[in-house]
């Protein structure tokens, strides 16, 4: 399969599965956090708008997001004979389907290969998976994150969108700092609780919290406390004002890159 012939097959399915989640038939699943929770929707993509006639599409990066239509057989690498480096679920344990975001595009013999950043740990994990298993979707959509200066910047199709100050680990225990995605979006039972109104889950995890739930996966979130917005105060998550991080939900869907730098 030539990379453009890919390009127009990754397109056509992305704008398929954007209709069926506009439609309601795949996008409405349950979000759970600490035990219960409501109704929440795979965020959706824009549709391309295509270029006038004669006028070149301008030149940003997009990013291609695999959504398991049955459980992952993730490999160390492209080859069904190597080892099984994880096994994902076709919905995470708060039961949002599982979202992956794909690296590469590698063609072995008869069969499309697609690297993906895995959410396990460590972080920075990546393995390859089957072509078949997999509905894709793209994205323009990117976070990055700033700890020293404290800010959430979203960008679409290469353009600073919006820029909000947030709350980062403390020294101890510090948010890490790599290239991630947005695993889901989840909201908790109290919406004036310690997460606020809606959580986003992430594929980062914090190093030295093993123990916690969902092992320690870092959380972009609302809070109870925005007077503590702007210090290294949270056990690794990343705190917005309520207000701010509906407004990144908005903007990004479930399965944009995240980049976390000092």
């Amino acid at each position: 399969m030539n990379s453009r012939l890919r390009d127009i097959l990754i397109l056509a399915v992305g704008l398929a599965v954007v209709l069926a989640a506009a439609i309601g038939g795949y996008a409405a699943v349950r979000a759970r956090a600490q035990g219960s929770g409501t109704g929440q929707s795979l965020a959706p993509v824009p549709k391309p708008t295509p270029a006038p006639s004669g006028v070149p599409e301008p030149q940003y990066d997009r990013w291609t997001i695999g959504v398991a239509q049955r459980p992952l057989t993730v490999y160390r690498r492209a080859d069904k004979g190597s080892p099984v480096l994880a096994k994902l679920p076709t919905h995470t344990s708060a039961d949002y389907p599982m979202v992956v975001l794909i690296d590469s595009v590698k063609d072995a013999g008869a069969t499309t290969w697609y690297r993906i950043r895995v959410p396990v740990r460590p972080n920075g994990t990546t393995g390859w998976v089957r072509d078949g298993q997999m509905a894709l979707y793209s994205t323009t959509s990117k976070i990055v994150i700033d700890l020293s200066e404290r800010k959430l910047a979203v960008y679409r199709k290469g353009e600073l969108v919006r820029t909000f100050s947030v709350a980062v680990g403390r020294p101890s225990l510090s948010t890490p700092t790599g290239h991630f995605y947005l695993t889901q979006k989840l909201r908790p039972p109290d919406p004036n609780g310690a997460y606020g109104p809606l959580q986003l889950g992430t594929s980062a995890f914090q190093p030295k919290l093993n123990d916690w739930p969902d092992g320690g996966q870092i959380g972009i979130h609302g809070t109870n406390e925005p007077w503590l917005i702007g210090k290294a105060i949270s056990h690794g998550c990343v705190r917005m004002k309520n207000a701010a991080v509906q407004a990144v939900s908005r903007l990004v869907p479930t399965g944009s890159p995240i980049d976390i730098v000092k």
